[in-house]
């Protein structure tokens, strides 16, 4: 017990030194704040401490050992402004040593034409702009209350022919205490590299001499872009059950969040199961951020075990995003 809560301490004090900025728009790839699994969205995105199954890989990783059966799943959204979302994941367990899960996260923009001050209507020409993670997680369970995980990702955005890319971690811990078995979560998500912009579009050929006759005006040259972090985030929260009678569970959840880009806030969710069959769940996203738009989610899942180790499960959410409009997500996912 003593070991389990100096790691906890840890991770609070690793957290306290997090950048506490409240400017918004401050960093790249914000794809990676896209949660990837609808029960998780469908629930205020109050995950941390209650992170079902494949959703473990984006809110803490901690959670895969946990709840950890061999499994596969797949989330597909239509995203905000005409983009489309996609995540697919699976984990494999390792018996005592451990789990294991990899994930992979796109969130494609579609094909756009090319305009210029020319030809604001277009050139004939088209660009795509496309980002992508890539995630492999290894969690354990040290006791039969302590868990924790880790992740190491691939993150990649492309636009044209420019590129910037970078390799992040993800940190977390899972800790069931003695009071009503009421869970405490916590996990450090995309700690890593800067993100800089290169490609065919930034280099052209330069005369540093205009003045100068006869000297080579085809000196090959780049322009230099500023490099931009990615959204560290620091969460923190618990879960627990209001009611768990066997085909009644009545599961809360709530987060505290401390990103590196925005000002602290906070998510709410709960989820009624029923027969342990059908899910019901809602819940409330960025409570107290600065400019906050929207909040309010919905869900619903259904679940089907065909045998005890192979089973079925479709979960949908609903998230509104205020004046950007709202988004809906599906994730289908099979247990073997």
């Amino acid at each position: 017990m003593k070991k389990h809560i100096i790691f906890l301490i840890t991770l609070l004090c690793v957290a306290n030194i997090l950048p506490a900025t409240t400017k918004s728009g401050t960093s790249a790839a914000q794809f990676l704040k896209i949660g990837s699994q609808a029960r998780s969205m469908g629930m205020g995105e109050a995950a941390v401490a209650c992170p079902e199954g494949l959703s473990a890989l984006h809110w803490n990783p901690a959670g895969l050992a946990r709840y950890g059966t061999q499994s596969a799943t797949f989330s597909q959204s239509n995203w905000l402004a005409g983009t489309k979302y996609t995540n697919a994941a699976g984990s494999i367990g390792l018996g005592r040593m451990g789990t294991v899960g990899a994930q992979l996260t796109m969130l494609n923009f579609g094909e756009m034409a090319v305009r210029t001050e020319e030809e604001p209507e277009g050139n004939g020409e088209y660009f795509v702009a496309q980002n992508l993670n890539i995630g492999i997680s290894y969690a354990n369970n040290l006791t039969d209350r302590f868990s924790i995980g880790g992740q190491v990702k691939f993150i990649r955005e492309s636009i044209w022919h420019m590129s910037a890319s970078t390799m992040a971690f993800d940190v977390g811990a899972l800790f069931t205490t003695p009071f009503k078995d009421i869970r405490l979560g916590m996990s450090i998500t995309n700690f890593g590299g800067k993100m800089q912009l290169s490609g065919r579009d930034v280099r052209f050929f330069n005369d540093p001499a205009e003045d100068m006759y006869g000297n080579n005006d085809q000196i090959p040259a780049n322009y230099e872009l500023d490099e931009w972090a990615i959204p560290l985030t620091f969460r923190v929260g618990l879960s627990g059950e209001f009611i768990d009678r066997g085909s009644l569970k009545w599961t809360w959840s709530f987060d505290a969040l401390h990103p590196s880009d925005n000002t602290e806030y906070i998510n709410l969710g709960t989820e009624l199961a029923l027969w342990k069959m059908l899910y019901l769940r809602t819940g409330f996203r960025t409570l107290f951020i600065d400019e906050r738009s929207g909040g309010f989610t919905a869900g619903v899942g259904m679940k089907y075990q065909f045998t005890p180790s192979y089973g079925i499960e479709f979960d949908y959410a609903f998230v509104d995003y205020g004046d950007l409009g709202y988004i809906n997500m599906l994730t289908i996912g099979i247990n073997y």
